[in-house]
Parts: C-alpha cells; structure tokens; sequence
C-alpha cells in the first residue's frame, strides 16, 4: 500500500475490521481500499505521475450511511481526528436535517420560491415526477449551482420519504459545501468542544445556508421571515445527530426469521401439511419485491461470504 498506514490502522479500528482492498481505483486514483458495511473508501495511487498529478493526496470518501454508523460522540472524534492528526483538507461537505413533521412539502416551498422570497442563491429549480397516472414519485427543489460555475455552496429540499419508499418518512433539507467554504465548515465543525456544541453548529450551516422572507417589491426584510422557516429553524434548533439504528445484515434477518418467524412458519406446515405448505411458502418468496436496502445487504453477503450455488428446494 502507498498510503499512511496511521490512516489504514485508525479507519480499521474504528470500524472493528480490515478493509477489502482493490486492485483499481475510483475518481481517478488507481487503487482503492473499502470498508463495509460502512461503504468508507479511502483512494491513492500507485506511481509517481499520478501522484504529482493528485498533489500526492489521498482521498478519503464517506457517505451519510456510513457516519450514520457511529455514534454522535465518535463521529464528532473521528472530524477532529481527520484535521489533527491527519490534516486532511475536506473537499465537499454534505449536512443534512430530516423534518419528519413535514412542515412544508418541497413543492409549496417551489410556490413561494417562485415569488423572489429567498435569500442565499440567485436561482431555483424544482422538480415533480410523476406517473402517467398522476401519482407523486419525486419532489424536489434545489437552490445554486454545483460544480466550478457555482459559489460553493447547494441546498435542496426534497421528499425522502418518496425516494426512500417510506423507510425514512420525512422531508430532507440537505445543503452541499464545496470548495474552499467546505474545508471552513468541516474545521468548524471538528473544532467543536462537545457533542452539543457540534450539532448546534450543524444546525447553524444547515439554516443559515439560505433565508425565505416576505418579497416586498424589490426588497426582502429579513424582519417579514416566512412562517415555516421560522419553524424549520425552531425544529433546527432542537434537533438531536441521530443515534445510529441497529446494523441490518443477511445474519440478523436470519436470527429475526428464527426467533420470530420460525415457530408461526412450523405451525402452519403442522396444519397444513408439507406438500401444501412448500408450496404455499413458495408463493410467498416469489410475490415478494426486495428493497434496495435488501439487495445491497444480499450483495454484502455474496461479497464476504462468496454466492451460494445451491438452489431453493421447492
């Protein structure tokens, strides 16, 4: 490996395992090292061009699922690890608040959006999709521009509880720093004296990303605040960094089924016999569609423990 192995060992011991190790790369670098289920990365390369052409930087890539992960104190450790120890220089920064009060849907916010009532950006986007029956498959607003052409900083507003088909019932407030304001709000936040001082700070950057005022001609009094932000930065506020949820895998599904599941299942093949009863179950595995959550748990399995070539006996 050609990376700092304080790095290998601290992202090991964090996350209680070794990584498995690519032999290519991803965004450009040419080897890689992933550690699951937590989908952390961590890119370098293998010659000298590459790396003069990369600033002889590694990249470290973690997603939200993987610091949902950890618990608020960890997570907090780990920021202020990364600017210390290792004087990692952030990139992008993505925060986020789930307002699962559903204080107002991205659509309306489109409404008031398109009156000129908002501070922060110079231009909005909203988008809906739909079924050809009409039924509601995406809502969505976004304010800025990403990439070189924009200032740094995106926010969208959008309804997680459509993308994630409930499993999340909220609407998502997610604003993206990039460029130079990324690297200012991760040291902020790193630099925080505790866990309370941390999530206040991200609630700050999330709501102080962007302002939705009265438009009054051509000026926006910031004393005329719209009635719903006022309660989204209420809700900002008092929110908590949420506790990470119990890891679901393919082995706790299976002591799920066999705590919980198994004596309902032998019950009914007592009452109805085998032949009825495999057919029956039969039935049930094959009207069942798998969430992506599901199948990116089956693809962990097969990863760690290889693809099974037995068939199902029925």
């Amino acid at each position: 490996m050609h990376f700092s192995t304080d790095v290998y060992s601290y992202l090991s011991s964090m996350c209680g395992s070794n990584p498995e190790v690519y032999n290519h790369g991803f965004l450009g670098y040419q080897a890689a090292a992933e550690w699951h289920p937590y989908g952390i990365k961590v890119m370098w390369d293998l010659d000298m061009a590459n790396r003069m052409r990369h600033g002889n930087r590694i990249l470290l890539q973690i997603g939200g699922t993987g610091l949902g992960c950890f618990p608020a104190p960890s997570l907090h450790r780990f920021c202020r690890d990364l600017c210390i120890k290792f004087f990692f220089k952030c990139s992008r920064t993505d925060l986020c608040f789930d307002d699962y009060e559903k204080i107002i849907r991205p659509q309306e916010v489109a409404e008031f959006a398109d009156q000129g009532s908002y501070k922060g950006f110079r231009k909005h986007k909203p988008i809906i999709e739909r079924q050809r029956t009409g039924e509601l498959l995406g809502d969505s607003i976004y304010f800025g521009t990403r990439g070189k052409n924009g200032a740094g900083k995106y926010l969208r507003s959008y309804g997680k509880d459509l993308e994630s088909d409930m499993e999340i019932d909220a609407v998502r407030w997610e604003v993206e720093f990039s460029k130079d304001r990324a690297n200012a709000v991760f040291f902020e936040l790193a630099m925080s004296s505790d866990v309370t001082e941390f999530a206040s700070k991200l609630a700050m950057f999330i709501g102080g990303a962007i302002d939705f005022i009265e438009h009054n001609g051509k000026r926006c009094d910031p004393i005329d605040r719209l009635a719903f932000w006022e309660k989204i930065l209420d809700a900002l506020g008092a929110a908590e960094i949420r506790c990470p949820q119990p890891e679901q895998s393919i082995e706790t599904a299976m002591e799920w089924v066999e705590v919980s599941v198994a004596p309902s299942l032998e019950k009914i093949r007592r009452a109805i016999g085998d032949d009825r009863y495999y057919e029956w179950l039969q039935k049930q595995m094959e009207s069942v569609e798998l969430r992506k959550k599901a199948t990116e748990q089956i693809t962990t399995y097969h990863r760690v423990n290889g693809i099974p070539i037995s068939k199902v006996p029925f």
